[in-house]
């Protein structure tokens, strides 16, 4: 398991529980796999550059002595690492990914975008190159405008997973402060509409295109507030979801675990793609809470095995919460603490809730977030925090 984040702690629970010995090798030290109880073995990637940790990752890998075992990831790095050293890897372990020229676009959101409304499928209006001038982006483009850098390996230049602008005074602000980050950027129309008009697919392609799985749940609040990751959300099953999730990974001939999310348009009543991500998502732990085995699905496939169809619908009604995001979410909403603690307790005393980090038969890491969690929150907020940050990144801070 290459693991970047939450998603292999789910990802290892998953496998190991079902009898797999599975092996963690760690972007870093605090990825909390490594705290969990059921890795075999644990390694973490050395390096003070992507480049070292890739040359430390290879070596690792060239240095295990199991054959045939079976590679699967949670971050965008590791999967173009994987993939741009196929050849040589294949000889000793198993996987499956997307074809090349599928993976190359997904990994490029310029790219993406232009594949996937070819295939026929609705994308937000978009402006794959930002245009030097402003009143030019404003004459293509309607408030509020996302910006988006359109390769992970960017972050040098851009460090924002995203940035969102409201008008033209923020606008103005956003072009002075990224004068020099816009060549890596592209800029999309927000398509309105509260949280919950966003839908995400957690699922699984056999050999042949065919979709094994799919665990669909409707994004309640998300980091950075309202334009990113889900931190709160409900299972839920929606046929118009599961058919386009359906159509999409026919088409795009795809093999494996990918992430996909839609958003409903109530402005021509259409679901609009969003983004595709193909590895393990970060809340796949989530799918096992509704009654799908996505993960052990994408294991059974990167052997070349045919995959399980699960024998009933996913659970509906199963909230999925990462608290320490969620309220991150939350106070950048203006939600006050008290309001938040309310919130918090009513869904967890009354609901069927599952979390990013905690499980009962598992509880290490967990609490090592929590201990973090009460931590920072309990501490006063310094003089640059309670000035916030400026307006234009308010909502990608």
């Amino acid at each position: 398991m290459l693991s970047h984040g939450p998603g292999g702690l789910g990802a290892v629970r998953s496998l190991a529980r079902r009898g797999v010995k599975v092996t963690v090798i760690s972007y870093d030290a605090t990825d909390p796999a490594l705290r969990s109880r059921y890795p075999a073995e644990r390694f973490w990637l050395q390096g003070d550059s992507q480049e070292q940790k890739e040359l430390h990752l290879l070596a690792l890998l060239r240095n295990l002595p199991e054959r045939n075992a079976v590679i699967l990831t949670t971050s965008d790095q590791m999967v173009s690492f994987i993939s741009a050293r196929q050849d040589e890897l294949l000889k000793k372990f198993r996987f499956r990914l997307p074809p090349h020229d599928v993976l190359d676009a997904l990994n490029d959101k310029r790219k993406e975008t232009e594949l996937v409304s070819s295939l026929g499928f609705p994308v937000p209006k978009t402006l794959h190159n930002v245009p030097a001038d402003v009143d030019l982006l404003v004459r293509e483009l309607r408030f509020p405008i996302i910006f988006k850098p359109h390769l992970f390996s960017v972050a040098h230049i851009f460090p924002l997973k995203n940035a969102v602008v409201s008008n033209r005074g923020e606008l103005d602000e956003f072009y002075a402060k990224w004068k020099n980050a816009l060549p890596v950027l592209l800029a999309q129309e927000v398509i309105p509409g509260p949280d919950d008009a966003s839908w995400i697919c957690s699922c699984t392609f056999d050999e042949r295109h065919k979709m094994l799985d799919c665990g669909i749940k409707r994004k309640l609040r998300a980091l950075p507030a309202h334009f990113g990751g889900s931190t709160l959300a409900v299972s839920r099953h929606n046929e118009s979801i599961l058919e386009l999730a359906e159509k999409l990974g026919a088409q795009l001939e795809y093999v494996g675990h990918a992430g996909i999310e839609f958003r409903w348009d109530e402005r021509d009543g259409e679901y609009k793609y969003i983004e595709l991500n193909p590895r393990l998502p970060a809340n796949v732990g989530f799918d096992e809470a509704c009654g799908l085995a996505t993960v052990w699905n994408s294991y059974l496939v990167s052997q070349g095995l045919n995959g399980e169809r699960p024998v009933n619908r996913q659970k509906d009604g199963v909230y999925y919460l990462d608290l320490k995001g969620d309220l991150r979410s939350a106070q950048d909403d203006g939600m006050s603490k008290a309001k938040f603690l309310r919130q918090f307790f009513g869904l967890w005393l009354i609901n069927r809730t599952n979390g990013l980090y905690f499980a009962w038969d598992d509880p290490k890491p967990g609490i090592a977030v929590a201990r973090r969690f009460i931590r920072n929150y309990l501490r006063p907020p310094s003089k640059d925090a309670a000035n916030g940050p400026s307006a234009a990144n308010r909502k990608a801070a």
